[in-house]
Parts: structure tokens; C-alpha cells; sequence
């Protein structure tokens, strides 16, 4: 039985796109301001692929600046030092999805334990959990980048949860809307739920998630109908 779900924060519980709300003031146009956001996000993910299987870990407050700088650029965007520093400080608003909270308050609800596991500093994570409104919901918050100095889905991150899980492996649920990570929690022998909002195809490579759903909600009614199933004994 599943006692405690260890969730990914930025594209599982908030939505990272959410920055360009703080960029539009800066570039005067909502569509340009997507463009960065996009571009700053994809340029994030693969900046912390490359460097972890180089070896060579960056810290993500300075890589999410760096990949800021680079996705200004892109876009022939050129802004004042502190505008750059202060659209990079304010990446803690992001906007819990719109099923999360309900979702996390369900599963609590459930007696279930609700942990982060997540790539950015624990400082990053605690500040978009406060602003999104997730942090309640939350019995702990961990950064891998700070504690094992590797991004996912390097192995280390998730072992890491394993031995922070508080409960025997078979009982952990690994929470994410990332494919490559639900590749990685597999590989270490995790049940897995992949949250696919944008309804992407999964990559016929062997890897098959526990539980697909589209939002938090879908996972939330599966959980408690198949905690609702098990006998209870005396």
C-alpha cells in the first residue's frame, strides 16, 4: 500500500511558464514574453542534463540565471543588469496548476505523507511552495541539488528519496509530469505516477509508469478508490 508520495515541484505542482507574468513588464508583449519563458524553461532542463552527466553540477540559481541570459539573447532582448537580476529573484512565482491544491489536500485527507524531491535549491522550492499555496500540504521539502549535487535523473536523486521517504520502498509513489524522470524512477525500481497534462505520447522504450493521468485530481480519485479496496484487518 502506498503510504507516501514523493512529488517534483516545477512542471509536476507549478507551472515554470508562469515567469512570463514577471517578464511581460519587462518586454512590453505577453507573446514575446511566452517565448522567453519558454525558451528560458527548455534551456534550464537541458542545461541540467548536460551538466550532471558531465560531472560538472552549477547550482540551479546560477544555471536558471545563466539559461535567463541565454533566452534574452535568443530573442535579441537586452535589458538593464537589474532588470535580469530581478526577473531571476522573482522565478518563486509560479503558479500552482489548477488541480493541485485540491489534489494535495485530498491526498492529505487520505493520510497520506506528501514529500518534494526537486532539482532547485531548497530556498527556490520553498519560495514558489509559499507562493503557490502547496507548502500546507507538505510534510517536507528536499533539494537534491543541494543535498546530493546532481540533478535528475541521475540515480543519487533518487535514492535519496528512498532513504528520506520514511517508509519501506514499495510503499513510495514518484510523483512527476516529466517522462525522463518517470524513466529514471523505473530504473530504480519505484512505482511511479507520470501527471501528463500536455498530453504528450509516451516513449516506447520499455518504461511504463504505474499510473498515467492528466491532472492531480485523476491521481487523487485513484489513490483513495484503491485505498478504499483494501480489507481491513483486526
Amino acid at each position: 500500500m502506498i503510504s507516501t508520495l514523493i512529488f517534483d515541484s516545477q512542471g509536476t505542482l507549478v507551472d515554470n511558464y508562469a515567469i512570463a507574468d514577471v517578464i511581460e513588464p519587462y518586454v512590453f508583449e505577453s507573446h514575446l514574453a511566452q517565448d522567453i519563458a519558454q525558451d528560458w524553461r527548455f534551456h534550464q532542463k537541458w542545461g541540467m542534463f548536460y551538466t550532471t552527466l558531465a560531472d560538472n553540477f552549477i547550482p540551479l540559481p546560477q544555471l536558471n540565471l545563466a539559461c535567463l541570459r541565454w533566452a534574452l539573447e535568443k530573442h535579441h532582448v537586452d535589458l538593464p543588469e537589474a532588470a535580469i537580476q530581478d526577473i531571476a529573484a522573482q522565478y518563486d512565482k509560479l503558479r500552482a496548476y489548477p488541480d493541485t491544491l485540491a489534489a494535495l489536500k485530498s491526498m492529505k485527507e487520505q493520510g497520506l505523507t506528501l514529500k518534494i524531491v526537486a532539482n532547485p535549491s531548497k530556498e527556490m522550492i520553498e519560495g514558489h511552495s509559499r507562493y503557490s499555496g502547496t507548502i500546507k500540504y507538505l510534510d517536507e521539502i528536499i533539494s537534491n541539488g543541494d543535498e546530493v549535487r546532481a540533478f535528475k535523473p541521475h540515480p543519487n536523486v533518487y535514492q535519496l528519496g528512498i532513504d528520506r521517504a520514511g517508509c519501506p520502498k514499495d510503499q513510495i509513489l514518484w510523483v512527476t509530469g516529466h517522462f525522463w524522470e518517470i524513466t529514471g524512477a523505473v530504473r530504480q525500481g519505484l512505482k511511479c505516477a507520470w501527471v501528463n497534462r500536455a498530453r504528450q505520447p509516451r516513449l516506447q522504450i520499455g518504461i511504463t509508469p504505474t499510473y498515467t493521468v492528466k491532472h492531480l485530481g485523476e491521481l487523487a480519485e485513484l489513490l483513495n478508490k484503491e485505498r478504499k479496496k483494501i480489507p481491513v484487518t483486526a
